[in-house]
């Protein structure tokens, strides 16, 4: 306490007001004050220097000229300090705060050997550390400051709570968010800054307590000035409750639920039925007669041009949607980022009275500092959105996209991690029923529901009128239950054996040269290697698939195909039908190329296809086509494939017409 009593000491011999507060810590009278303004406050350390902190704001400097102290004086040593790490790296420090290493400076060990407790601070510098422990709390720091906690060895600080003390500047901001990162998963970290002042030293020397640091708002780590604590409740007192839905087997009233399918079947227009029939109050359930608002998350389509014709079409109630746009200092047109909004997304829930939230797509709403396939970011972006959903009693409908493989787990087909499935407590999945060119939509996912529901349902043409002319939209038609199970439509065709047994190598491949129809050997392994798969199990997965090989052009090159496109089986189009037309549907075309991906044709039905008019189920003729060709559409409403002006066929990958490939096979 060498440097303690010099300060206090000269304090008083300027006449100024000390009074001793513990040992070791004194309030003084500031210099030009009055004898009552004791705004100085007086710490010591417990190792090598006092800390000295102006309540009044005034410059620390000015403060110890005025009773004639220097920086110097502050510590112990008029040489500053030195801190010993325990594998033998030295650091020490000058009054000037100039430092330099010596001993082990290689070493990777955290300051301070004892970090047995479960509750550990992790600072910047050495000289916080100690200003803690005055505290009685445990505290460490890594080497060489700010920026080089990826050097140090934290195995110590796994399965403990850190509260990691961030400084205020951007270096400290950064440290912090190393620390944060290096910890994921290993430690349960909070982040905090001092009440006052840059850093912990400066807190503690203020008169704060460790519960009186400052949560920070940090997407990777919980909020939390002081370690969590667990609470047991009895199974006796916890209250026992139904499940309530939303629509009744499909869609649960306070939780997380998924509409999950391939691209361009139509899951927003289906979202957005869902979302009129809560406004008008129609949808069997817990909501039924009781009209609410909806809030419609939508980051990929236009309100003006999609969403809100598409809504209008389905019937709902516009006065109960609501759109979100974020405004700022600089803008009025951010997007909602999630969980960052979570607070203020309540608080128009709770204001509006909304019953459902579509978050149209669900990943367009995630932080972007959160990575949809890892489990844990993704727990961190839906868990805060489920409970809230349960605590303000709403629904959560988030729109997820279907890889291209086939498979019967939906939770495993979502595009990103597994755990977008697990957080959910319904899943309903989308799929296309090749046969009647109808959309079957089934519970993939039913923990709480009594059984498995599937339905049929198309898209149809609507026409709306809007306020600068009359436009047509695609809207939601119900056919009725079916036995068909989505999950049968996703797996698909058996011809290549069950693709659930099948390499990472031999489902890329398949789904490669099922896009691209016949690719050059060059091209199709450097892509593969671009994806992480070597040459040697490109080959292997060719023999597998059975890969026909031909050699094409001069110079002679390779080029690969999958066995569909090169033997003599019939070429199948489905049969279709409603037209659906405009802005809506424009974004659903498919390239001519896919065409080899449906399944192959009867001769019958191609002769149908000849015919200068396509009639679907109920008789509606597709829309005249530009340039003497014609659309084929299916009944999700999207076009698949330009056809031919000469015969009307559609035009395959190989640039003939379907009929004539029949002619060749026939």
């Amino acid at each position: 306490m060498i440097a303690y009593q010099r300060v206090t000491d000269k304090f008083r011999e300027h006449g100024l007001n000390v009074r001793e507060l513990s040992a070791g810590r004194a309030s003084a009278q500031a210099p030009g004050h009055s004898a009552a303004d004791l705004s100085i406050t007086i710490t010591d350390n417990g190792f090598d220097r006092v800390l000295v902190h102006s309540h009044a704001g005034e410059d620390l400097v000015d403060v110890l000229s005025a009773v004639g102290l220097s920086a110097t004086d502050l510590f112990n040593e008029p040489s500053g300090s030195t801190y010993e790490y325990p594998d033998g790296r030295q650091v020490h420090r000058s009054p000037a705060k100039r430092f330099r290493q010596t001993g082990n400076t290689t070493g990777s060990k955290l300051y301070r050997t004892d970090l047995t407790a479960d509750v550990i601070y992790l600072v910047e510098g050495e000289n916080d550390v100690h200003a803690l422990e005055t505290l009685g709390v445990a505290a460490t720091c890594t080497a060489m400051g700010a920026g080089k906690a990826h050097l140090a060895d934290l195995t110590p600080l796994h399965g403990k709570t850190v509260v990691v003390v961030r400084d205020k500047d951007e270096a400290g901001r950064r440290h912090a968010d190393q620390v944060v990162g290096l910890l994921d998963g290993v430690a349960t970290v909070g982040v905090v800054e001092a009440k006052a002042g840059k850093d912990a030293a400066d807190h503690v020397a203020a008169g704060f307590g460790v519960d009186e640091f400052l949560p920070v708002d940090d997407p990777g780590a919980p909020e939390r000035s002081v370690p969590r604590r667990l609470v047991p409740t009895l199974a006796s007192d916890v209250k026992i409750k139904r499940v309530r839905w939303t629509f009744e087997n499909w869609i649960v009233l306070g939780a997380l639920n998924l509409l999950a399918g391939r691209e361009g079947l139509g899951k927003s227009t289906l979202a957005v039925w869902i979302a009129a029939k809560v406004t008008q109050g129609t949808l069997p359930g817990e909501l039924f007669g009781k009209p609410r608002h909806v809030i419609y998350l939508a980051t990929e389509d236009d309100p003006a041009f999609t969403v809100a014709p598409r809504l209008k079409a389905a019937g709902a109630d516009l006065d109960r949607v609501l759109f979100l746009s974020v405004h700022t200092e600089t803008s009025t047109e951010g997007v909602v980022s999630l969980p960052s909004d979570m607070a203020e997304l309540e608080r128009v829930i709770a204001e509006h009275d909304v019953a459902l939230v579509v978050l149209d797509a669900a990943t367009s709403v995630m932080d972007a500092k959160l990575d949809g396939h890892d489990d844990r970011k993704v727990r961190q972006f839906l868990e805060p959105l489920a409970q809230s959903a349960g605590r303000l009693d709403y629904s959560v409908l988030g729109i997820c996209h279907f890889g291209k493989r086939d498979g019967v787990d939906t939770g495993k087909l979502i595009l990103g991690s597994v755990a977008w499935s697990q957080v959910a407590r319904s899943v309903l999945a989308v799929a296309l029923n090749d046969e009647t060119g109808d959309l079957v939509i089934t519970n993939t996912k039913k923990n709480l529901a009594p059984d498995t529901k599937s339905a049929a349902a198309r898209v149809v043409s609507q026409s709306v009128v809007t306020d600068d002319g009359g436009t047509e939209v695609g809207r939601i038609e119900w056919l009725g239950e079916t036995d068909v199970d989505a999950r049968d439509l996703l797996e698909g065709g058996d011809e290549n054996g069950d693709r659930a047994d099948w390499s990472e190598a031999e489902n890329w491949l398949f789904d490669y040269l099922t896009q691209e129809g016949r690719a050059s050997a060059k091209k199709l392994k450097a892509d593969a290697l671009a994806v992480g798969i070597k040459d040697h199990s490109v080959k292997r997965a060719a023999r597998k698939l059975k890969v026909v090989y031909s050699d094409e052009g001069f110079p002679r090159t390779s080029v690969w195909s999958l066995p569909l496109l090169e033997q003599s089986t019939p070429v199948h189009v489905p049969t279709v039908p409603t037209v659906p037309t405009e802005v809506d549907l424009q974004e659903h075309i498919v390239p001519t190329d896919s065409l080899l991906e449906q399944p192959l044709l009867q001769s019958e039905q191609s002769e149908q296809l000849e015919q200068s008019e396509l009639h679907g189920p109920t008789g509606v003729p597709t829309a005249p086509a530009s340039s003497g060709r014609t659309n084929v559409w299916l009944g999700s409403g999207e076009p698949i494939q330009s056809l031919c002006p000469d015969c009307s066929a559609p035009l395959g990958k190989t640039g003939r017409c379907v009929p004539c490939i029949l002619a060749d096979v026939s």
